[in-house]
């Protein structure tokens, strides 16, 4: 429901007065509506910004200021905002009054060609992207949109405009509490926004990228990569890891040129994008070439987007490998903290009732948690490097594994099993390993680990967990396993056995 009410009225520029006419809709940030000037005649659209939801006073005032920027940019491919008010001089509280475009957004145009299965001929696109080129310049030479997609492009006539330069930060802060499906920005999002790096005009040239992507071939060139359009977790992995395919593979009538052109311009380093003055030099000559140019040389330039859209993807490819590596190695870490901490009520326990000494903890030694028992050996647990094979062990995945034991003494695995693809970190269970009674005994003595002083139960070192991990599952082997589910359980025991 709006929450002004139709027929209002308010002081706009010049002291004229707008009366609201219409309700046009409910964006990220803010109602918008249509208005009259009562002398004029002129008709503007009216946003209405809702500041109170902003965090702190300084976010209400940077906003303020930020459409105070914008209300100097005039351009004919940018909606002009004609008047700020921060609300201490209006009725219907902070608004921007704007050039009001009837014409539609770009998105409604395109989801109309996609429909009817009509590509924009190239020049009329050519038309569009230049109109888009031209507005973001000059915004970015005052700020920077941080929000160009479809949905901020409206149409008059045949004119392209950009719309909602400068709030979208704040939007951001205003919706952070809310579902991120609003957020439709994030299918233009730059890999460098995404982790909150220095904002530079460079992240709006990405997002023009993207549009001029889908004027061209009537859908967003990482759609396919995307799961779910909701789900800002597949936007990013789409914009740090996968490329866009060649414009040319999708529409065949395009130059050169301007294939290279978004190419660049979608690039995931900020530096490998070009300035506005460049992306307008190329679309206004998209079909430069002398008389003299010879086709090997061009056959030679194909070559070289083919082959750095080849390494790109490679690159890529294992960059994505190691991040995920590093995020899975961070929770696996996490992980073996948290059994640790799982041991030590029973190290307190023991310290708070021993008058005969108390359990040191030594945790200097790299992977190694040595707990020294009074008068006696030390009990020693040390967490292997985590392996991701897809083993399966008792209805779980081993993710990790460990050692635990006495020294000189009995000892056994721990073995980490994750328990459904939501399951991110996993349940530390215990395992004891025996020698099987169809096995002798003897002939095992100098492999696997095993030495004459080897006390059974025992646990595999990390040579041989993973790779004997795996026969856990109650075929015939040379090894029996029997599993505890109860960490902190085995360890007390482990602690009694040390102390007698």
């Amino acid at each position: 429901m709006p929450l002004i009410t139709i027929g209002n009225s308010f002081l706009g520029p010049s002291g004229e007065t707008f009366k609201i006419t219409d309700f046009l809709g409910k964006g990220a940030f803010g109602e918008v509506y249509r208005a009259i000037g009562e002398v004029t005649g002129s008709v503007a659209a009216v946003k209405l910004l809702p500041v109170s939801s902003l965090a702190t006073n300084d976010s209400k005032i940077a906003l303020i200021n930020e459409i105070r920027a914008a209300h100097q940019i005039s351009h004919p491919n940018v909606v002009r905002v004609l008047d700020v008010n921060d609300g201490t001089s209006s009725p219907i509280g902070p608004y921007i009054l704007m050039e009001y475009v009837s014409g539609g957004t770009l998105s409604t145009l395109l989801r109309v060609q996609a429909q009817s299965g009509t590509l924009i001929p190239f020049k009329r696109a050519l038309e569009m992207m230049i109109d888009i080129a031209q507005g973001a310049r000059a915004i970015n030479e005052k700020l920077i949109h941080r929000d160009i997609k479809p949905d901020n492009i409206l149409i008059e006539g045949t004119v392209l405009k950009i719309s909602d330069f400068g709030i979208s930060k704040f939007a951001d802060e205003s919706t952070r509490t809310q579902t991120f499906k609003g957020g439709q920005h994030i299918a233009y999002m730059a890999p460098e926004a995404w982790q909150n790096q220095t904002n530079t005009f460079k992240i709006d040239v990405y997002s023009v990228g993207l549009v001029f992507h889908q004027i061209l071939i009537l859908k967003h060139p990482l759609a396919d990569s995307v799961k779910d359009a909701n789900n800002f977790l597949d936007w990013q992995q789409a914009h740090f890891y996968q490329t866009v395919p060649d414009v040319r593979t999708l529409r065949h009538d395009l130059p050169l040129s301007i294939a290279q052109l978004l190419s660049r311009m979608i690039g995931k380093r900020p530096s490998d994008r070009p300035p506005w003055d460049e992306v307008l030099k190329i679309l206004s000559q998209p079909d430069a070439q002398q008389a003299t140019d010879h086709p090997s040389v061009k056959a030679a330039v194909d070559a070289v987007i083919a082959r750095r859209q080849k390494e790109e993807q490679e690159n890529l490819r294992t960059l994505q490998k190691q991040n995920e590596r590093s995020k899975q190695v961070a929770i696996y870490s996490y992980s073996c903290e948290s059994l640790l901490k799982q041991l030590q009520p029973i190290v307190e326990q023991f310290n708070r009732d021993s008058q005969h000494g108390k359990i040191t903890v030594d945790r200097r030694t790299g992977p190694f948690t040595t707990y020294q028992i009074p008068s006696g050996p030390r009990i020693t647990i040390t967490f292997f490097e985590p392996n991701f094979a897809r083993i399966k062990v008792r209805g779980g995945e081993v993710i990790g594994g460990g050692w635990i034991g006495i020294s000189r003494g009995r000892s056994a695995n721990l073995v980490l099993l994750k328990d459904g693809a939501d399951d991110l970190y996993g349940r530390w269970v215990i395992c004891e390993i025996g020698i099987s009674a169809i096995v002798d005994a003897s002939k095992l003595i100098g492999r696997y680990g095993i030495t004459r002083q080897t006390v059974l139960p025992f646990g595999f070192s990390d040579a041989y967990f993973y790779d004997q991990i795996q026969y856990a599952t109650g075929m015939m082997h040379a090894f029996t396993y029997n599993f505890t589910d109860d960490a902190g359980d085995f360890f007390a025991q482990l602690l009694l056995e040390a102390c007698r």
